[in-house]
C-alpha cells in the first residue's frame, strides 16, 4: 500500500512532538542521522536553508552558554558554563532536526500533496464557513513563498524592505488537486494522530523525565 502524503506529514509532526522529550544522546543521534539523510536526498534545499540559521544558532549558544549556571569552561569572568553550552547544543540540535526533516518532507511531497495533507489535517474546521479550504491554501502558499525566498537569496535589508514596503495585491488563480484517503490509509492516519496526542500527553505528564 502506497502511503498517502498526509501520513508523511503526520510522521513529521510526531517527530516535532517528540523532540522536547528526547534525552541528550538520542537527540544528537537523531540530529546526525537526519542531517546525513537530508544531505543525501535534499542537499540543495538544505544548503540553502542552513546558512539562514547561522545567526539563530549563534544567538542560542550565546544565550544558553552565558546565562545558565554551571562550571566555567575556563578561568575568566567571560567564560561560558558547561551546562549552558550543553543546553545550547541541545537547542541547536533541535533546530537542525526540524530544518533537515522539513527539507526531506518538501522533497518527498509536491505542492498538490502538501495541500491535500494540510487539508486533511484541518478537517475539523470544515464545519466553520470553509475555513478548512482557506487555511490549507494559505499554508501551502506560505511554504511555496518561503521556498522562493530561499532560492532568491535576498539579503536582510532586502527582506526588511519587502516587509516595510509590500507590493500591491496580485489576483491569481490556483488549482490544487485533492487526493482523498482510502479506508486503510484512514485507519493508519487515525493511529498516527492518536500517537501524536499520546506523545504530547505523556510529555506533559512527565513520563519522559
Amino acid at each position: 500500500m502506497k502511503l498517502h502524503s498526509v501520513n508523511y506529514l503526520a510522521l513529521w509532526l510526531w517527530l516535532l512532538t517528540l523532540l522536547p522529550w528526547l534525552e541528550r544522546h538520542y537527540l544528537f543521534v537523531t540530529c546526525g542521522l537526519l542531517l546525513l539523510a537530508a544531505l543525501f536526498w535534499a542537499r540543495g534545499k538544505l544548503q540553502r536553508s542552513l546558512p539562514r540559521l547561522k545567526w539563530l544558532v549563534l544567538s542560542i549558544l550565546l544565550i544558553y552558554g552565558w546565562t545558565v549556571p554551571g562550571q566555567y569552561l575556563w578561568f575568566s569572568r567571560f567564560s561560558p558554563t558547561d551546562a549552558g553550552v550543553l543546553l545550547g547544543l541541545e537547542q541547536v540540535a533541535r533546530v537542525v532536526i526540524v530544518t533537515s526533516s522539513l527539507q526531506l518532507l518538501l522533497v518527498k511531497m509536491t505542492r498538490a500533496e502538501i495541500y491535500s495533507s494540510i487539508y486533511i489535517f484541518l478537517s475539523p474546521l470544515q464545519y466553520f464557513n470553509r475555513m478548512q479550504t482557506r487555511f490549507a491554501l494559505r499554508f501551502a502558499l506560505t511554504l511555496e513563498k518561503a521556498e522562493e525566498l530561499l532560492v532568491a537569496k535576498l539579503s536582510f535589508s532586502d527582506l526588511l524592505g519587502m516587509i516595510l514596503k509590500p507590493s500591491g495585491y496580485e489576483v491569481a488563480e490556483y488549482c490544487f488537486e485533492y487526493a482523498p484517503l482510502s479506508q486503510p490509509q484512514r485507519v493508519f492516519f487515525s493511529m498516527q494522530c492518536i500517537l501524536i496526542l499520546l506523545t504530547i500527553s505523556m510529555g506533559v505528564s512527565g513520563f519522559w523525565n
